[in-house]
């Protein structure tokens, strides 16, 4: 039944790059980060239907305290943010991995303003913050889990999500894996709570975003 399992988890992981294309393919751009978590989340409801369970069962939305909700969301951010910007991109650079590569989104999102409110709203907080985080923390995480372990599970969930980015280029799959990484462990230690990692993946692809717009693209972590 494990193996089942993993191929699940597989499965769901690779449908990830499908929705991507698939929802490219509709000629509406913002679509294809839409589709690459609304495909395999539809796909996790229904394994979660088969095996007889639902998603408030996994309780992912329990309310912390407003003080510890801010306390992790702070602490992921700070975490993610250090050791990417003062560990993994000095490294990586010592080692001629070529900085994080942004193109696609610079050419759609630098001074439009149209397109700037489309992928903060409908992509940034909608699909990556809840979706994004519901998909890989909530439901992979935890499948994997039953499976394996809390760490391995921690680990590999940070390695699915990292390779989700690679179009970002090598500097961009690690650094992104560091930060799912931090988001995994503050997820399993926080009481396995959404919300402040939700909060969290918000606020840095806002900023990120944000800076695109402006032509600040440089900033970017790994981008220079």
């Amino acid at each position: 039944m494990k193996t089942l399992g993993w191929l699940e988890c597989l499965f769901i992981a690779l449908l990830i790059p499908v929705g991507a294309v698939a929802g490219a393919q509709t000629g509406i751009v913002v679509l294809g980060p839409v589709f690459a978590v609304c495909i395999p989340l539809a796909v996790a409801s229904a394994f979660l239907r088969l095996r007889g369970e639902r998603w408030r069962q996994l309780n992912l939305f329990q309310r912390l305290p407003w003080k510890e909700t801010i306390g992790w969301t702070i602490g992921a951010i700070v975490s993610a943010l250090v050791l990417s910007n003062i560990v993994v991109t000095p490294l990586l650079k010592q080692l001629g991995v070529p900085p994080t590569n942004v193109s696609a989104l610079v050419s759609l999102i630098e001074g439009d303003l149209t397109y700037y409110l489309l992928f903060l709203f409908p992509v940034a907080w909608g699909s990556a913050a809840v979706g994004e985080e519901l998909l890989v923390r909530g439901y992979l995480l935890y499948r994997m889990e039953t499976l394996s372990n809390t760490w391995i599970a921690v680990i590999l969930q940070a390695l699915i999500f990292s390779l989700a980015h690679l179009y970002q280029g090598w500097m961009g799959v690690i650094n992104i894996f560091v930060l799912a990484l931090v988001f995994g462990i503050v997820f399993v230690r926080s009481g396995r709570s959404l919300w402040p990692l939700i909060v969290a993946h918000g606020l840095i692809d806002t900023v990120a975003i944000t800076l695109i717009y402006i032509g600040r693209s440089d900033l970017l972590i790994g981008a220079s």
